[in-house]
C-alpha cells in the first residue's frame, strides 16, 4: 500500500512540472493561464468534495497565512510563466528551487531556526550550482533580462510562500487550505483578465488540461501522499518537478544544455534533497527531546 503513495507523490511532482509545457504548446497568455488554472482547479476541487458530500470542509474560516499563501501562489505561477517566455525553462525552474535555501536563511533570522554548518554548506552548494547553470556569467539584456526579473520574482514569492506556511497550524484541513489558496489566487489574477475576451476552443482545451493535470490532480495526489508518507520522502520526491521541467525543456524545446549546466542542475537538486533530509532529522530530534511520539515509517 505504501508504494501506492510513493507513486502518488511522484505523479504529483511530475504533473506540477507540466505547466510550462502547456503554456508553450498552447501559446497561452500568462495571466489567462494562471487565472483559469487556479479558478478551474478550485471549482473541480469543490465538485470533488461535493461528490463525496464533504463540502462542509470548505467553509471553515481560513488562517491568515492560508489567504496570504493564495496570493503568493498566484504570484509564483504568474512570474514563472512570464519568465519562460524569454528564458530557458531550466534556468527559471532551478532559480525557483533555490527558494528552500533562501527560505532557510530567512527562517534563521525570522524564526530563530539556526543554520548548522551542514545546512549552510548545502546552501552555498546550491548557489554554486546556480552559478554553474549560468556558466559563471550573468550578461543578459533586453527580453532575457526581463525574463530573469520575473524568475527572481518567482523565487521571492515561493520563498515567502514557504515561510508563511510555517505559520499555518499543522492541523489545518489540507483540502480546505488548498481550496482557499486556489480560490484566492484566482481572485488575485481576475483583474488581469477581466476585460479580455473569453478563450477560444483551442485555448479552452489547454486551459482544461492545466486545470485538471497540474491543477486538481497534482494537488489531490500531493494531499493524499503527504498524509501517508514521511515528510523527508515526500520532500525528496517533490524534486522530480524541476527534473521534469529541465528534461522537457531539453527534449521538447531544444533548450541547450552543456555539461556544466547539467552539473549545476545536479548540485541544486542534490542540495535541495539533502536539505529536506537535514530539516526532517532536526524535527525528529526536536520531537524526541520534547517526549513526543515519533511516527515509525
Amino acid at each position: 500500500m505504501q508504494n501506492g503513495f510513493y507513486l502518488l507523490a511522484a505523479l504529483s511532482a511530475i504533473l506540477m512540472g507540466t505547466i510550462g509545457i502547456i503554456a508553450r504548446f498552447g501559446e497561452l497568455d500568462a495571466a489567462m493561464l494562471t487565472f483559469y488554472r487556479l479558478g478551474l482547479g478550485a471549482l473541480i476541487l469543490m465538485l470533488f468534495l461535493l461528490f463525496r458530500r464533504e463540502t462542509a470542509r470548505l467553509w471553515v474560516k481560513p488562517h491568515w497565512g492560508t489567504v496570504a499563501g493564495g496570493v503568493l501562489l498566484a504570484t509564483f505561477i504568474l512570474c514563472f510563466l512570464k519568465a519562460i517566455e524569454t528564458i530557458p525553462m531550466s534556468l527559471a525552474i532551478m532559480l525557483v528551487y533555490l527558494a528552500p535555501a533562501v527560505a532557510a536563511i530567512g527562517a534563521h533570522f525570522l524564526f530563530s531556526e539556526r543554520l548548522g554548518a551542514a545546512a549552510f554548506s548545502l546552501i552555498l552548494l546550491a548557489f554554486f550550482g546556480f552559478a554553474m547553470l549560468q556558466e559563471f556569467k550573468l550578461d543578459m539584456a533586453g527580453a532575457e533580462a526581463i525574463g530573469m526579473s520575473y524568475a527572481l520574482g518567482c523565487l521571492l514569492a515561493y520563498t515567502a510562500f514557504i515561510l508563511i506556511n510555517k505559520k499555518i497550524p499543522p492541523a489545518s484541513d489540507p483540502y480546505a487550505k488548498t481550496w482557499v489558496q486556489l480560490a484566492v489566487g484566482a481572485l488575485v489574477t481576475l483583474p488581469m483578465v477581466w476585460g479580455d475576451p473569453l478563450p477560444n476552443a483551442s485555448e479552452w482545451f489547454w486551459l482544461m488540461i492545466a486545470a485538471v493535470f497540474p491543477g486538481f490532480l497534482a494537488i489531490l495526489f500531493a494531499v493524499k501522499a503527504i498524509t501517508a508518507l514521511p515528510a523527508k520522502m515526500f520532500g525528496t520526491l517533490a524534486y522530480l518537478e524541476p527534473l521534469m521541467v529541465v528534461l522537457t525543456g531539453y527534449l521538447l524545446f531544444n533548450e541547450p544544455m552543456s555539461a556544466l549546466k547539467w552539473g549545476g542542475c545536479a548540485l541544486i537538486l542534490l542540495s535541495g534533497i539533502a536539505q529536506v533530509q537535514l530539516a526532517n532529522a532536526a524535527n525528529a530530534r526536536a520531537q524526541a527531546g520534547n517526549g513526543s511520539p515519533l511516527k515509525v515509517s
